[in-house]
This record gives structure tokens, C-alpha cells and sequence, in this order.
């Protein structure tokens, strides 16, 4: 495995190993720059819990997208822009989930609201079958009581 790169020279030949297809090359470039990454990550998201996930699948996404890097630019910037995009998106999935759920606890409280007012309860409808079988005078009396305040 080699070792971290100590200057642009090794890591632009560690860039083209990798690029070949040698994974150790690879990962002494994510040794090298796995460090940063993370403190990027811990610096801007809303969570701690994303910066270990976000930082794998950066490093994913840079191994998977490899040929897409341009040899002579920045493999640190590189990979800072590619955790950036991810956290962003993963923040904005979060939003929206978050708006969603609200919508549905919105909805849901608006019909849980609209059967109370519209069907009666059970006890409600119990309450009326005892009324029904009182007789007239002890039936209007209940009424007038519980129904009148008198």
C-alpha cells in the first residue's frame, strides 16, 4: 500500500494509478484526504450522525466517477465539491420529507376534525338509546339538565 502523499508529484502519480485501476493507489489518496473530508462534513451538516455516511459515500462516488476527474486540478477540491453535492442533496431530501410529514399531520388532524364533528361517538349514540328508552317526564328532565344547562 503506499504511503500519503507528501507533495502534488506523488499524488499526481497516485491520480494516474488510480485512474489505471490500482486500488491501492486509491486508497492511500483516501487515507490522504479522508481527514479533510470529514471535517468539512462535521463543519456543515445540520447533524453529526451524516458526516460518516457522507463521507463514504464520497469517496465512493470519487472511486465510481474516477475517469471524470481532470489530472492537474485539485483531488482534495474534487472531493470537497462531490461532499458538498451530497450533503446538499441529502439536506434537501430531508426538507422535503419533513414538509411531507407535515402535510400529512395537517391532513390528518383535518379529517380526524371532520369525523368528530359529523358522526357521533359511540357513547354519544349509546347515551341516545338510554334516552329513547326513558319514559316522557324523566326523559325531559335529563334533557333540560344536560342538554339545556337548567
Amino acid at each position: 500500500m503506499e504511503s500519503q502523499p507528501s507533495h502534488g508529484g506523488d499524488e499526481a502519480r497516485l491520480l494516474r494509478a488510480a485512474q489505471s485501476g490500482d486500488h491501492d493507489a486509491f486508497a492511500a489518496l483516501l487515507d490522504a484526504h479522508l481527514p479533510h473530508v470529514r471535517t468539512f462534513l462535521a463543519l456543515k451538516a445540520p447533524v453529526p450522525q451524516l458526516v460518516d455516511e457522507l463521507a463514504h459515500d464520497t469517496f465512493v462516488f470519487a472511486y465510481r466517477h474516477l475517469d471524470e476527474f481532470k489530472p492537474g486540478t485539485s483531488f482534495r477540491a474534487w472531493v470537497r465539491a462531490i461532499a458538498w453535492n451530497l450533503l446538499r442533496a441529502e439536506v434537501q431530501r430531508f426538507a422535503r420529507e419533513q414538509v411531507q410529514q407535515e402535510k400529512f399531520a395537517a391532513l390528518q388532524l383535518a379529517e380526524f376534525n371532520s369525523n368528530v364533528a359529523t358522526e357521533p361517538s359511540a357513547d354519544a349514540e349509546h347515551l341516545h338509546d338510554c334516552l329513547a328508552q326513558l319514559d316522557g317526564p324523566l326523559c325531559e328532565l335529563i334533557t333540560l339538565k344536560y342538554q339545556h344547562d337548567h
